[in-house]
Parts: C-alpha cells; sequence; structure tokens
C-alpha cells in the first residue's frame, strides 16, 4: 500500500509534493506554484534539485532526493528515540518527517498533506525542566507532556529550545521556531573540553574578522553546555533557508567525510561547491574568498571534524547563495592528537599536519582565483587568526591548546603576523 505524500513548504510557498512510491526510494513533484513563484530550473530549495516540471525521483546510483531529505533529519540518538516512540524502524523516513518536518534547518517545512505553516506555540520551560532535559542527555526524557517537535542534523547530542524575552527558555511546538542550539559536553568522549573549546573557537573566529555563529557557555544544573544562536533564524523567528555542502551535491549524510579516491575521481568537493555556488552568488569573488577563509580557519585551529556537513551555505528567496557563519568547529587535532582529518581534500591531502600555504592557495586556484590572490588571502586569514588566539583566552583545563597551536604552527611554516592590509582584501 502507498504511502500518504507529504507536502513541502518553502518560505511559506507550497512547492511540492514528496512521495515514496518505492521502499527507501523518494520522489519530489515540484507544484505550479512553485513554477509561479521561483521559476523553473530555480535552485532555491537546493542547488541540487532545480525546481522542474518533471518530478525528481531517486534511481539506484542517484539518490539526490533522499539524499536532502535525509540531511534534514537528526542522527545517533535522537533519531533512536523518535523511531521508538512511534513505533516504526529509524529508516522509517517518511514517518520520522511526518513528526519532526515542521521544524527543520533552514526555511524548509515538510507537513502532512492538506495542513499549512503555521506560528505554531512555545510552550514555557521551568527552570528545573530545562536542566533535567539537558543533564540527561543522551537520554532523551523530555518534559512532561510533550514530544520532539524539532529537527536538526548531527550525531552529537543536542536539544532545540526558543529563548523567551524575560531569560527563560521554550518548548518549540507545532511547528513554531526554535531559536537556539543547546550542546552539552559529552559523556565519556575520547576528546575533553569539546563544548568550552568549540566556544573558544568561534570566539577566535569572531575575533579574527570571520563570520561565526554567536555561543556562549552556561551551565545546566551540574553540566556545562555551548549555546549557540541559529544563524537560520531571523531577528524576528522569520526562517532563512540554508543547505550543507552533502545536500547541494546530493551526497547521503553518511558520507561526509571525502576521500582522496573521490576527489581524485570527481575533482574536489571544495571546487565542486566553488564552481557551483560561486556564480550564484550575488558576489562571486567573495565568495570564494569567505570559503577560502573558512577552510583555512578549520586547518589551523585544527579542527578535524570540518566535514561536509559542518559546511553550509544560505540560499535566498532569489536563489543567490552565500556562506554561513563558521560553526561546529573545535581544536581537536590540539586536544587530542589522533585526530587529525581535514573532512574535505584539499589540494589532494586530507591530513591537518600535512596542509601547507602552498595546499590552501593550490586548492583555492582550482576553484578559478588567481594563485597570487589566494596566497596573499591565505597569509593575511593565518596572521589575523594568530592575533585572535593570543588574545583569546583558553578555558580552563584546556591549556595545552596553545603550545600544541604553536608547534604546528612552526612545523607547517604558518604566518603568524598579519600582512598590511590591502595585501589580500
Amino acid at each position: 500500500m502507498a504511502r500518504k505524500a507529504l507536502d513541502v513548504w518553502l518560505y511559506g510557498v507550497h512547492v511540492a509534493r514528496l512521495s515514496e512510491p518505492r521502499r527507501f526510494r523518494l520522489r519530489l513533484e515540484f507544484t505550479e506554484e512553485a513554477l509561479d513563484t521561483f521559476g523553473e530550473g530555480s535552485r532555491v530549495l537546493s542547488l541540487a534539485l532545480p525546481i522542474s516540471r518533471k518530478p525528481i525521483q531517486d534511481r539506484d546510483g542517484t539518490l539526490q532526493v533522499s539524499a536532502f531529505i535525509e540531511g534534514l533529519l537528526p542522527e545517533g540518538n535522537l533519531r533512536r528515540h523518535i523511531a521508538t516512540e512511534a513505533g516504526v524502524p529509524v529508516n522509517d523516513t517518511m514517518t520520522l518527517l511526518e513528526r519532526l518536518g515542521a521544524e527543520c534547518a533552514g526555511a524548509v517545512q515538510i507537513l502532512v498533506e492538506g495542513a499549512k505553516p503555521g506560528a505554531g506555540q512555545v510552550r514555557r520551560l521551568t527552570k528545573q525542566e530545562v536542566d533535567s532535559l539537558i543533564a540527561d542527555l543522551p537520554t532523551y526524557h523530555l518534559p512532561e507532556g510533550t514530544t520532539p517537535q524539532a529537527s536538526l542534523a548531527g550525531i552529537q547530542d543536542k536539544v532545540l529550545l526558543v529563548a523567551l524575552p524575560n531569560g527563560e527558555w521554550g518548548w518549540p511546538e507545532a511547528g513554531a521556531a526554535s531559536t537556539h542550539i543547546i550542546k552539552p559536553e559529552p559523556l565519556g568522549g575520547a576528546v575533553k573540553n569539546l563544548i568550552q573549546t568549540e566556544d573558544w573557537s568561534l570566539r577566535v573566529a569572531r575575533g579574527a574578522g570571520i563570520n561565526a555563529a554567536e555561543s556562549r557557555l552556561e551551565r545546566f544544573g551540574e553540566r556545562e553546555a555551548i549555546v549557540v544562536v541559529r544563524y537560520d533564524r531571523g531577528a524576528d523567528g522569520d526562517r532563512l533557508h540554508q543547505e550543507d555542502f552533502c545536500q547541494a551535491l546530493g551526497l547521503d549524510p553518511a558520507a561526509k567525510y571525502e576521500s582522496t579516491s573521490e576527489g581524485t575521481r570527481l575533482g574536489s568537493r571544495l571546487r565542486r561547491i566553488a564552481r557551483a555556488a560561486a556564480p550564484r552568488a550575488l558576489d562571486p569573488d567573495g565568495f570564494r574568498l569567505a570559503l577560502l577563509q573558512a577552510i583555512t580557519f578549520n586547518v589551523v585551529i585544527g579542527n578535524a571534524d570540518a566535514h561536509s556537513k559542518n559546511y553550509s551555505m544560505m540560499i535566498g528567496r532569489d536563489g543567490s547563495v552565500s556562506l554561513t557563519p563558521i560553526y561546529d568547529v573545535a581544536p581537536v587535532m590540539y586536544l587530542h592528537p589522533a585526530f587529525k582529518g581535514t573532512g574535505h581534500v584539499i589540494n589532494g591531502k586530507t591530513s591537518i599536519d600535512r596542509i601547507n600555504v602552498d595546499d590552501l592557495t593550490a586548492e583555492a586556484a582550482s576553484w578559478g582565483m588567481g594563485e597570487r590572490r589566494a596566497r596573499a588571502a591565505v597569509r593575511s586569514f593565518m596572521g589575523r587568526i594568530y592575533s585572535s588566539v593570543e588574545r583569546v583566552a583558553l578555558p580552563p583545563g584546556a591549556e595545552s591548546v596553545k603550545p600544541n597551536l604553536d608547534q604546528m604552527w612552526t612545523q607547517r611554516s604558518w604566518p603568524t603576523v598579519s600582512l598590511k592590509s590591502g595585501d589580500s582584501d
């Protein structure tokens, strides 16, 4: 028996019907409203899913619809929790979407057929409810009478809440837009001080003039967590659309780490993203510079988890793209030397301790940047980042990051003094 279709909404426009004509094979059929509003060929939903008169359907070897949809759903404990509550397998995507699709990343909402987006409602939580919710993760002991209402991809345990004007927290229901991501320190993880140094890294980035997510550390009962402001929500709570690099390239979330064989066969993912996205940016050169800046930051800060789900793009109603603020970044390599992968292929390399200025320059040149300008930009970015590292104090317990960072900086001959303004910008 055929499963019921779901309605896909974007920026309040009913853009498509999502169905599952075959098990584990999704189909996206765009509406006349999508054609009227955005036009045929528009990639306002995803760079990998242009609006068309013909439906887009998963086929063996090409699961581009599933890649986008799976990128909206959580992984790990939350996914298992929701599937268990629904009495379905964890790979029952359509049922999970029925429960979570009203509040996803970006401006997309997926609702049961016939339903329309609404403002939803926010249930105020007591301090005890919030503290218990955060303290119990990775077990989801939700406040009494609530069910998971919001979805955000990723393996790390987190909750999505609404910041209320009086400083309290609220639980989003019926499609209400969450405003903040709260991630506690993982229990028993191999890397200690992960969320504390994530907050430090984001402050370093902002101190270097790099667009980065706003964050702070906050204690919930006996447990500390990083509180991150959602960049895909406006000041008045409106939804702003975004997609990660896996979605933009039509890749399953499980393929978030790029291999050298893929890079050799298809060209690096960064090159493919830059070539596809920069021409759609209002400032193509600015997009390439922002991407190079983000890649450089993740390399020199030692972020060994900078995979294709930890980079994203904003997509405006007009289809224009821009790079999102940096997020999910921590100096993992300087906390635990076993973790040193770049996540993406950079000039044929995938290990941070092998990347130098020449590699970053050559990678950017493959996107279409001039080599001289790319090199000056990399050196300038590195100088600004190092200066910010010197100014931003490390959290207690993570003091070893600085000497490890200094050692790597020396080994790789990364510049520590910013060039004069104008050399790269």
